[in-house]
């Protein structure tokens, strides 16, 4: 669990953008794995007035926060106080009153996807931020079969973080790494995601590379939470359209051509068509699902 390069840039921007860091919980005590030349290169693109020799490679982050973000308080919250957290509570469990609307950021650095009551676990965390504060996710998508219990899709949070629980998302981003340890791919392409919701469908992604997702979300208002549980847009969509009178897409021109041309292919070559057309609609080429959001 830990604060990369792509982590430190959202956070960075998140606070030029007004976002307060004053009172900060991290769900684990999050490592640091920064270099000295991104530390270097993060202090140079916002141009900060701070000396990058002054931090240790791979310690705690606490520093960062501090130095980087103006903190005045952080805090940890974990299991145990094996890594001298600040707060021990199992996120399986309900967070307890006293903490409720406490903190000015959340940042959880790969936690939930150990976490096996996922509901209890981000329902805390959203119930731990002051109203106007923010959440940050860094957590496992694609490619990271085994290393938690979960892999998430950016669906999970859009449907999560939304206006019924009194979040707004300010960002959703897929990071493309290059190994499996996300602390070893100091070169990384990102790509802001849209919301299926928009899209009308399934915003769905196959890759060969291990992917990592991370969110922002604001608390707008505070809300009572989920008092309805979050549904699949497309679902939701198919559920409001009930009833409704279904109208089948007609094709004309060059559309009708090519479709006549499909279904006059062999079953085997219309299936190998679909695929390769599917592998192209769940890739990050599909600009209408992706677009490309790198660091300065």
């Amino acid at each position: 669990m830990g604060i990369l390069y792509s982590n430190a840039d959202l956070m960075i921007r998140a606070k030029r953008n007004g976002a307060s860091f004053d009172n900060i919980l991290t769900i684990g005590h999050l490592k640091l794995f920064l270099t000295k030349k991104e530390i270097k290169q993060l202090i140079k693109t916002y141009n900060l007035n701070i000396e990058a020799s002054s931090f240790d490679e791979y310690t705690y982050s606490n520093k960062f926060f501090e130095i980087f973000l103006e903190a005045k308080n952080v805090q940890s919250l974990d299991y145990s106080d094996y890594e001298k957290c600040d707060v021990v509570h199992d996120m399986n469990q309900n967070i307890g009153r006293e903490y409720y609307e406490k903190y000015d950021v959340v940042v959880d650095g790969g936690t939930l996807e150990h976490v096996f009551n996922f509901p209890v676990a981000i329902s805390n965390c959203m119930q731990m931020l002051k109203e106007g504060g923010n959440l940050f996710v860094f957590t496992m998508a694609n490619n990271h079969m085994g290393h938690g219990f979960y892999q998430f899709s950016p669906e999970l949070f859009f449907r999560t973080l939304n206006e019924d629980n009194g979040f707004e998302i300010v960002d959703i981003l897929l990071e493309e790494h290059k190994y499996p340890g996300a602390e070893l791919s100091h070169k990384t392409d990102i790509y802001k995601v849209e919301d299926p919701y928009k899209v009308k469908g399934r915003v769905g992604l196959v890759s060969k590379s291990p992917v990592m997702l991370l969110v922002q979300a604001t608390r707008k208002k505070i809300k009572p939470l989920f008092d309805n549980y979050p549904v699949q847009s497309d679902y939701s969509s198919l559920y409001e359209s009930h009833g409704n009178k279904i109208t089948h897409e007609s094709f004309s021109g060059v559309k009708d051509m090519i479709k006549k041309l499909f279904l006059m292919l062999p079953k085997n070559m219309q299936d190998i068509v679909e695929g390769h057309r599917q592998l192209y609609k769940y890739s990050f080429k599909n600009t209408s699902f992706y677009k490309k959001n790198n660091q300065k």
